[in-house]
């Protein structure tokens, strides 16, 4: 994505969900999800629960949490797309925040 704008929709884990979770062991989850997609993108968005490994992925009238594989797209400079494989919109190469301050260190 060249500009950087993201959607940024934001929703709430349901009770059901953050259940789920924590049966599978994810902790520290904030209940509150962002969408991560391209900003103008389709009518579906996903948001990162657990980076790197569970998305919540919602469109109108549907909910998916999923453990997905991230997409196959990749920058010139070899860097993966961020968001999950099929997603919709443009991709995601820049490094995540967590990425970034790991390198300030």
């Amino acid at each position: 994505m060249a500009d950087g704008v993201l959607c940024r929709e934001s929703v709430e884990l349901s009770g059901r969900e953050r259940s789920v979770l924590r049966s599978m062991a994810v902790r520290g989850t904030d209940p509150e999800l962002y969408c991560e997609l391209e900003a103008g993108h389709g009518h579906e968005h996903a948001a990162p629960v657990a980076v790197g490994q569970w998305w919540l992925r919602w469109w109108p009238g549907r909910r998916v949490l999923e453990s997905a594989a991230g997409c196959a797209a990749r920058s010139d400079d070899g860097v993966a797309c961020r968001v999950p494989g099929g997603h919709e919109g443009g991709h995601r190469f820049e490094p995540a925040e967590a990425d970034l301050v790991g390198e300030r260190q």
